[in-house]
């Protein structure tokens, strides 16, 4: 026989509505957070037209420096010359630190954190900036041991993958 005088103390069901509100609540925030992050991570080609290399915060001259920025599938990779010289370089998006586009690459910044490879087979911990205002992007390729060192490109044009 069951038991039909049991009565649930009203105290449960104001728990559970505190519980159901939090986690609603978090699931606002995470997916809040997910959408910000995932427009870093839309599929674009970037062409350049000048670049610098950076050393010990100091700008060196420019020069030119014709070549692609692509992201897409997880990947920042960097295809040019510099003198004459082919470079190609591959980098694996581990992170995304930060995510703040009011127009994307175009004003606003995002910073990823990266692995390198440089052809060598050697992988490097690295940071990849890309930093727009009014239209003026620059992304620059810095190693996480030496942040103030590194090359800066000047972006000319970006093609946006559509979703």
């Amino acid at each position: 026989m069951q038991n039909t005088n049991f009565k649930i103390p009203p105290s449960i069901y104001s728990l559970q509505n505190t519980i159901m509100k939090k986690l609603c609540m978090l699931g606002v925030f995470i997916g809040a957070s997910l959408t910000g992050f995932t427009q870093c991570e839309k599929a674009s080609v970037s062409k350049t037209s000048t670049g610098r290399f950076i050393q010990e915060n100091a700008k060196q001259p420019d020069f030119p420096f014709e070549g692609t920025v692509t992201i897409g599938n997880g990947k920042i990779i960097l295809n040019g010359n510099i003198a004459g010289q082919p470079l190609s370089i591959s980098n694996t998006i581990s992170n995304v630190a930060l995510c703040n586009w009011k127009e994307y690459l175009q004003n606003g910044q995002a910073v990823y954190k990266v692995s390198t490879d440089k052809g060598n087979g050697n992988l490097e911990n690295s940071i990849i900036t890309i930093t727009g205002k009014d239209g003026k992007v620059k992304i620059l390729f810095t190693s996480e041991s030496d942040e103030k060192s590194g090359l800066e490109l000047d972006i000319v044009e970006t093609q946006i993958e559509k979703t």
